[in-house]
């Protein structure tokens, strides 16, 4: 089988960006799928044989977890932090919910430069927070593996933009 070459391949998953308030994070490397199920609800009529019907019901939205290399950026530290400070002062951790963005380039975007081709396809993410932050990966001395770290955020949907 020939190799796929096209730049609209949509196999290709590796050109990507996903920005937190407008500010690109760095060092993302993997995001988890976006997904959302609609509960069905079940309506019984009266005088009717065939059964009860189904109708959309309420809708539910998947968590989106982000892995990064273990670095020195705090970015995903302080949000999380951010989020912890609900429970000591409820008043005090105003705009812990933020808007994100995940970008997905072509073969020949260049999503590291602010001045590389437009994003082909862009999804926002309302009012996310982080519901599970893992903020040092599991050492081990006879390994060689890469530290990553990760954030699991909950959100109140998202859409194609």
């Amino acid at each position: 089988m020939a190799p796929r070459t096209s730049q609209f391949d949509p196999y290709r998953t590796f050109k990507f960006r996903v920005r937190l308030d407008g500010a690109i994070i760095a060092g993302v490397t993997k995001v988890s799928a976006l997904g959302r199920s609609v509960a069905p609800n079940e309506v019984k009529e009266a005088g009717d044989a065939f059964g009860p019907r189904h109708m959309p019901g309420m809708v539910s939205f998947d968590e989106v977890t982000l892995e990064q290399g273990w670095s020195a950026d705090r970015t995903f530290e302080r949000w999380a932090n951010q989020v912890l400070g609900l429970h000591a002062d409820p008043g005090g951790a105003k705009g812990f919910k933020r808007t994100v963005f995940i970008e997905l380039f072509d073969l020949k975007g260049n999503a590291g430069s602010p001045s590389g081709s437009p994003p082909l396809q862009r999804y926002k993410l309302h009012r996310a927070w982080v519901s599970k932050y893992v903020a040092m990966p599991e050492l081990n001395a006879d390994g060689g593996g890469v530290g990553i770290c990760s954030v699991s955020l909950r959100h109140e949907g998202w859409e194609r933009v």
